[in-house]
């Protein structure tokens, strides 16, 4: 029997979209476009991102390296139960995101995996970088932290094809890159306070990689540089 392969294999469906407009943080006052409402109508993805969704901070939200925000449904299991009296607060959309899935986590995907989406085409371009709002938004000081010690920050898309797209098209991996390594591998790197041989050429793997968005690029390499220094010493 033949072995199915794992890039046609992989798929999940789009169980929300959702956009935001501008409007001011609670708890800060300052512009944010973090509180996104589903909608259930189809909406254009191209690389200015979806039609209605707006981004207060240009500089480190949208873009095209930025243009679609991916987070794992799963994932608030995991914060109800680290922070149980925010458990009405942890549902999805309540990080910002724009498309809310079971079935992918950071261990299941890579940058420069391609996936079809609805009728555009999308790739994985960097993960997610946790930023201030989501907890300030909740509540809970060093939430930022939580997220990117776990590993649970979810993950932005290029789009290499716009389409329109909606809440319950399927999301079908088309093209696995052929690093094969993880963002949950990348996140671990990345923390490695240490990196041995072998992490230091993982992290120069992923750094090399022209489908990694430049920002991480830099920042891999600089890890592996800085490691490397360190151990010649």
């Amino acid at each position: 029997m033949d072995t199915p392969d794992p890039a046609t294999e992989a798929a999940t469906t789009v169980d929300a979209l959702f956009v935001g407009a501008l409007g001011r943080l609670a708890n800060d006052g300052g512009p944010s476009a973090i509180d996104k409402r589903a909608v259930d109508d189809a909406r254009w993805l191209d690389a200015d991102g979806v039609a209605g969704d707006a981004q207060a901070d240009r500089v480190h939200h949208g873009g095209p390296e930025r243009a679609l925000n991916h987070y794992p449904a799963e994932h608030y299991d995991a914060w109800r139960a680290r922070y149980p009296g925010y458990n009405d607060a942890f549902v999805p959309g309540a990080l910002g995101e724009n498309i809310s899935t079971r079935g992918f986590t950071e261990a299941d995907v890579c940058v420069g995996d391609v996936f079809s989406l609805g009728e555009a085409t999308v790739q994985i371009a960097q993960p997610r970088q946790p930023c201030w709002k989501p907890g300030a938004r909740i509540g809970i000081a060093g939430l930022a932290r939580a997220i990117a010690a776990e590993g649970r920050a979810g993950w932005l898309y290029r789009v290499l094809e716009p389409g329109h797209i909606r809440a319950g098209d399927r999301l079908t991996r088309i093209e696995r890159a052929a690093h094969g390594i993880t963002l949950a591998e990348l996140w671990a790197l990345q923390g490695t306070r240490h990196p041995d041989t072998e992490q230091r050429r993982r992290l120069l793997t992923l750094a090399e990689q022209p489908t990694l968005a430049p920002e991480w690029r830099k920042r891999l390499a600089n890890r592996a540089r800085q490691a490397a220094e360190r151990d010649r010493g």
